[in-house]
C-alpha cells in the first residue's frame, strides 16, 4: 500500500468520524457517576495513586486536556483517537491483500460501532480504551508479517499495558495477544515455535509491567493487586445469589460483612429506596439492581466495618465473595452461564438496535432474496484469503477472550459486552461484501502478503 493511500483513508477516517460525532451531538462532553473519580484523581504521591480505586491512565488523558485545550474538548479527541484506530486496521486488512472497499467496510464497522456511538463523548474510560484495544488488533495483524518484529513487538506492549492502565477489564489482553499472536502467525505460515516464542515474550512482556505497578502498590500500600477494586462489582452479584440468613450465616469476617449489608439493604428499603422490581435470583434482576446493591449496600457496609480505608474494605468484600462462592459453587457456575448468554443476548440487541446496522442488515437481507429470485449465484465469504483469516481470528477471539473475563466479575451489560464485539460487525460487513463482490485474491503465502508503507 502506498503511503499516500494510507495517509488519505485515515484523513478520510479522521474527518468523517469528526463530522458524524458534531452532526450527531457527540462532542459535547457527558459526565456520568463515574466521571468525578477520573477527574478529581490525585496524582500528589505514589500512596494517594495506589489507593486510588482507579488506574491513572485515564485521569493522566483528562490532565493532558485540562492543562491545555480544557474538558470540552475531550470527546473530539476521542473520536481522533478512535477514528485513528479503525484506519489503521482498515490499511492493515488492505496490506493483506482485502479489498479495498472491504477493509474500509470492516473498519468503518468499528468506527462507528455500538461502544463508539454510546461512548465516545462519556468521561469515562468506555471509548478510549475499547479504541486502544482496536489499536493492539491492528499492530497484532502487522506483527504476523513484518520483519520488524522487535520494534512492532514494543508497540503491542506498550499498546496492552497503555488499555490496561485505562481500564483493568483490558487485563484479558494479556493472554489474548499471546494466543491471536501465535493463531495470526501461523496462518501466515510461521513455525509453530517461533510463533510461541515470540507471541510469549509480547504477553510476558506486558505481564512484567503489570506486575512492576502492583510491586509498586504493594511498597507503598501493602495491597499486591492492580487496583484496590474489582470485588465490589462482583459482590454486587453474590449478594443476590444468596437469602439474607445464608448471607448472615458466613463465618468469620465474611458473616459480619453479610450481616452489615443485610442491615444496611433493610436500612436502605425504609428510606424508601426501592430496588427494580422482578424476580429474586432472576438474570435480568440482577443486572437491573447490580449498580444500587454494589454501591448503596455492599460497599456503603463495608464502609461501615472498614471505616475510610478504601483497601481495608477491598479485602473485607473479598473474604465475603469467597465465601460465598466456598458455600454455593453451582449457584454461581449456574449464574456465569446464564451471564455468558445474557451477554450473547445484548450484544445481538444492541446490533440490531444500532440504526446504520439495522439499515445494514435489512439492504443485505434484501440482496440476498433479490439474488435468490434473480438466480444470481453467491460467492464464498470464507474463502481463505489471508486478510479473511485473520479478521476471523481477531473478531471471534476478542470476543471470547473480553467476555470470558467479563462474566466471572460483573453483569454482561452493554457497555460490557458492545466492547467485546467490537469487531464482531466488521467481520459481518465484510462477509456480506464478499457475497456480492468477487473473493479476495489474496495470497496464502507469506511472501505475497508482506506490502509495506
Amino acid at each position: 500500500m502506498q503511503t499516500k493511500t494510507a495517509f488519505l483513508i485515515w484523513f478520510g477516517f479522521v474527518i468523517g468520524g469528526s463530522l458524524l460525532a458534531s452532526i450527531s451531538g457527540r462532542l459535547t462532553p457527558h459526565f456520568v457517576s463515574d466521571s468525578p473519580s477520573y477527574l478529581h484523581y490525585s496524582f500528589a504521591s505514589l500512596k494517594e495513586m495506589s489507593e486510588s480505586i482507579r488506574t491513572p491512565g485515564y485521569p493522566l488523558w483528562l490532565v493532558l486536556f485540562k492543562k491545555s485545550v480544557g474538558i470540552d474538548w475531550v470527546p473530539l479527541g476521542q473520536v481522533i483517537i478512535h477514528s485513528t484506530a479503525a484506519a489503521w486496521f482498515t490499511i492493515e486488512l488492505a496490506r493483506l491483500k482485502m479489498t479495498l472497499v472491504q477493509a474500509c467496510a470492516s473498519g468503518m464497522a468499528i468506527g462507528v460501532g455500538c461502544t463508539a456511538m454510546d461512548n465516545i463523548s462519556t468521561i469515562s474510560t468506555d471509548a478510549l480504551a475499547a479504541s486502544v484495544g482496536v489499536g493492539v488488533a491492528a499492530c497484532l495483524l502487522r506483527l504476523s508479517h513484518t520483519e520488524s518484529e522487535f520494534e512492532w513487538g514494543l508497540v503491542v506492549i506498550g499498546l496492552c499495558f497503555g488499555a490496561i492502565m485505562l481500564r483493568p477489564a483490558y487485563l484479558f489482553l494479556i493472554p489474548w495477544v499471546g494466543t491471536a499472536g501465535v493463531l495470526l502467525q501461523k496462518v501466515m505460515g510461521c513455525s509453530v515455535w517461533k510463533s510461541v516464542w515470540t507471541s510469549g515474550l509480547w504477553s510476558l512482556g506486558t505481564l512484567s509491567l503489570v506486575l512492576a505497578w502492583m510491586g509498586m502498590r504493594y511498597a507503598v500500600s501493602s495491597d499486591f493487586a492492580i487496583l484496590p477494586f474489582g470485588h465490589q462489582n462482583l459482590g454486587g452479584v453474590l449478594v443476590q445469589l444468596v437469602s439474607d440468613d445464608e448471607l448472615t450465616s458466613l463465618p468469620g469476617e465474611a458473616g459480619q460483612l453479610g450481616r452489615q449489608v443485610v442491615l444496611t439493604k433493610d436500612s436502605l428499603d425504609k428510606s424508601g429506596f426501592e430496588l427494580a422490581e422482578g424476580v429474586e435470583g432472576a438474570t435480568m434482576t440482577i443486572d437491573d439492581r447490580w449498580d444500587a446493591m454494589t454501591y448503596y449496600v455492599v460497599v456503603p457496609a463495608a464502609s461501615k466495618l472498614a471505616s475510610d480505608d478504601v483497601i481495608a474494605q477491598h479485602h473485607l468484600i473479598a473474604k465475603m465473595n469467597a465465601e460465598i462462592i466456598r458455600a454455593y459453587p453451582r449457584r454461581y457456575a449456574a449464574w456465569v452461564l446464564k451471564n455468558g448468554r445474557r451477554c450473547a443476548w445484548a450484544i445481538t440487541a444492541d446490533m440490531t438496535m444500532h440504526p446504520l446496522f439495522l439499515a445494514a442488515i435489512l439492504g443485505m437481507m434484501g440482496w440476498m432474496i433479490a439474488c435468490s429470485v434473480m438466480d444470481v449465484p453467491w460467492r464464498n465469504p470464507f474463502e481463505q484469503a489471508l486478510a479473511m483469516r485473520g479478521l476471523t481470528i481477531i473478531s471471534l477471539s476478542y470476543l471470547i477472550a473480553k467476555l470470558g473475563f467479563v462474566i466471572l466479575t460483573s453483569p454482561g451489560i452493554g457497555r460490557f459486552s458492545d466492547a467485546a464485539a467490537i469487531f464482531l460487525p466488521a467481520w459481518i460487513a465484510v462477509i456480506g461484501l464478499r457475497l456480492i463482490h468477487p473473493s479476495d485474491q489474496g495470497s496464502c503465502q507469506k511472501s505475497e502478503a508482506v506490502s509495506t508503507l
